[in-house]
C-alpha cells in the first residue's frame, strides 16, 4: 500500500497536558534540508508548554541530528545539581505547574528515572506530594533522567538478569496520563512487544501496543514478572501521520531499552537492583502491587 509522504513526525509524549501544536505545512526549521540527503524520521520533543523544546532527525542508522548540525549527533546534556536545564522558549516563568509525568524508584534510599523531557525547563520539579525533587543527571539523547525524591521507597522496579526484549512479550505500563485530570491514582495499560525497534529502526527504542498519553513520559514498561523493559517515552502523534499517511497509527507506542537505563546509572554511580523480589505470583494483578509503590507523579513548575 502506498502512504504518500516518507516523513512522519513522532510527538515524544510531552511532561504536560498542554496541547502541542504540529509543523505547520511550509514550515522550515531546518529539519527539511537536513533530511533531504537521506531518509528519517522527524523528532519533535516538548516540555509542558506549546514551544518544542528540540527537533531533530532521526537517521535510520539510529543516530539523531540536530537542525543546522549537519552530520552531528545531538549531544548529551548533563543536569545540574538541584536544577534542571534552562526553560524551553516559550514556557511560562509564573511558578506553576506547567506539566506533569510519571517516574519510578529503582533504590530503596530515593534515586528514581524519568524521561529528561520531563524535568527540562522547569525551574523546580516536585513529587504529587509538593516534595522537592533534586536533578542528579540528564541526558537529552537518550530522553532519561536520573531524580533524587530525598525520601525511601519500600519497593523498586527491578531490572532483568538479561536486558534483551523479546517479540510478542507481554508488557504493562504504569503512569499517570493526562496528569491529574483522571484522578490521583496510578494508571496501568497493558499489551505486547509488537516491534524490536523505535523510529527509523533506532535501536536503543521498542514498539508497544500498550497505551500511552501524554503524562505517562517516564513511567515504567515492565514484563509479566514485574522487572523492567523499558522507559515509556512517546506515540506517533495521530494527527501528523493522518496527514501524511490518510490513515490513523494504532498501538504504536515506545519505550527507551531497559538496557539504555541501565547505561545511564551506571554512568553516574547508581546500581540497581536487579532479579529476584519481583511479583508475588503471575499476571496483571500481581505485577501491578509490586510495581504500583515504586511508580509516583511528578510536577514540573515554571
Amino acid at each position: 500500500m502506498r502512504h504518500g509522504p516518507r516523513l512522519l513526525i513522532l510527538l515524544l509524549l510531552a511532561a504536560g497536558c498542554a496541547p502541542a501544536g504540529d509543523m505547520a505545512p511550509g514550515e522550515d526549521d531546518g529539519t527539511q534540508a537536513e533530511i533531504a540527503a537521506g531518509d528519517g524520521t522527524i523528532v519533535t520533543d516538548y516540555g509542558g508548554g506549546n514551544a518544542p523544546v528540540t527537533r531533530y532527525v532521526r537517521r535510520p542508522d539510529g543516530t539523531a541530528v540536530m537542525p543546522g548540525q549537519g552530520q552531528g549527533p545531538v549531544a548529551a546534556v548533563p543536569g545540574g545539581d538541584g536544577g534542571s536545564e534552562a526553560p524551553a522558549p516559550g514556557t511560562p516563568r509564573s511558578g506553576r505547574a506547567i506539566g506533569t509525568g510519571s517516574a519510578f524508584a529503582v533504590t530503596t534510599s530515593g534515586i528514581a528515572v524519568t524521561n529528561a523531557h520531563v524535568v527540562q525547563g522547569c525551574r523546580t520539579v516536585v513529587d504529587d506530594q509538593g516534595r522537592q525533587v533534586r536533578i542528579v543527571a540528564s541526558d537529552r539523547r537518550r530522553d532519561l533522567a536520573i531524580i533524587d525524591v530525598g525520601r525511601r521507597f519500600r519497593s523498586v522496579v527491578r531490572f532483568r538478569e538479561r536486558n534483551a526484549v523479546d517479540l510478542g512479550e507481554s508488557v504493562l505500563v504504569f503512569g499517570f496520563p493526562y496528569g491529574q485530570a483522571l484522578g490521583t491514582g496510578l494508571n496501568v495499560t497493558n499489551g505486547i512487544v509488537t516491534g524490536l525497534a523505535g523510529p527509523g529502526g533506532d535501536a536503543s527504542r521498542f514498539q508497544m501496543n500498550a497505551a500511552v498519553q501524554p503524562g505517562n513520559s517516564g513511567g515504567p514498561a515492565v514484563d509479566d514478572a514485574g522487572m523492567l523493559l523499558g522507559v515509556a517515552v512517546g506515540r506517533l502523534n495521530d494527527i501528523a501521520v493522518l496527514r501524511a499517511t490518510g490513515s490513523l497509527p494504532q498501538g504504536m507506542n515506545f519505550a527507551i531499552r531497559a538496557d539504555q537505563v541501565e547505561r545511564f546509572l551506571a554512568e553516574n554511580g547508581v546500581m540497581p537492583e536487579r532479579g529476584g523480589g519481583g511479583a508475588a505470583g503471575s499476571g496483571a494483578r500481581a505485577v501491578s502491587a509490586a510495581v504500583a509503590p515504586a511508580v509516583f507523579q511528578i510536577l514540573c513548575r515554571g
